[in-house]
């Protein structure tokens, strides 16, 4: 059976390699017009007057319609830089459950094809297939299992900070917006030196920076601080700033960010600006 797939699509790449020599030679009689079935054609046509046949498109949505005609369902998940679902072991193992198996493509941000030419036409009608089959939420109701399952499974996981759910995790701020800027304004305040006016805080700025983990449990650790200055002679504070930063870190009462819900782990950064 393997052996026939292969012969057969060996035999249409023939097909539509023979087209797309053929390509730029091809021309609709009617009006003129020239044929192309290549995005590779489509870069070298020069001509103004082109008509797009997608071979490669049409292939791949004629190889997923037998497939589903065979009940051979496979969900596709989509990706692009930065992006990417933690728990799709766990997803595996719930949509095998309804004879779905899965793959995946990187997608690109940036980019589309040329107009008339589609990409990723076989994933994006089984996509569709499942969708309509199962209902428009089955995905994402999966997912939402599937993300608790995979913070079940890895309990001692870190999240970045953004792919936690916006909620304040400062003790002293109750909205996601004033935990943004509390920490940093609270911080501020315990500094004991001389503060400076407003033109000599343009001219000596300076800042520390403190990385650390806020772990469910509302404890931190993992911390790491760094101090920038405008002016060289003011590293001999670096010292200062970063011991006080340190301090409030671990003073302060935090609160575990959640992921689905469920407390997890998290990254956390502050930028705080000494003034």
């Amino acid at each position: 059976m393997k052996h026939t797939k292969l012969v057969s699509f060996i035999l249409f790449s023939l097909l539509i390699s023979c087209n797309q020599k053929e390509g730029l030679q091809t021309k609709d009689n009617a009006n003129d017009t020239l044929l192309i079935y290549s995005e590779f054609d489509y870069h070298k046509a020069k001509s103004k007057k082109i008509k797009i046949i997608d071979t490669l498109c049409l292939f791949e949505e004629n190889r997923a319609k037998k497939d589903i005609q065979n009940k051979q369902l496979t969900y596709t998940y989509f990706y692009a830089y930065g992006i990417y679902d933690y728990s799709n072991k766990e997803m595996n193992t719930l949509l095998s459950k309804y004879d779905i198996k899965t793959d995946s493509v990187f997608k690109p941000c940036a980019g589309k094809p040329p107009k008339g030419f589609e990409w990723h036409c076989y994933q994006k009608l089984m996509n569709a297939e499942i969708e309509k089959k199962f209902g428009g939420n089955f995905i994402d109701s999966l997912r939402n299992i599937a993300d608790q399952k995979f913070v079940e499974n890895n309990p001692n996981f870190i999240f970045n900070f953004s792919e936690c759910e916006p909620t304040s995790r400062y003790a002293k701020a109750k909205t996601y917006e004033d935990f943004l800027k509390k920490p940093k304004e609270d911080f501020i305040k315990g500094l004991h030196y001389t503060k400076l006016n407003n033109d000599q805080r343009k001219k000596e700025r300076a800042n520390t920076e403190v990385f650390f983990v806020i772990y469910k449990d509302g404890t931190v650790g993992k911390i790491k601080v760094e101090s920038d200055f405008s002016k060289s002679k003011n590293q001999d504070f670096a010292h200062y700033f970063e011991e006080q930063a340190i301090a409030f870190v671990k003073n302060a009462k935090w609160k575990p960010a959640k992921y689905r819900g469920i407390a997890v782990n998290s990254e956390m950064y502050l930028n705080l600006y000494n003034k």
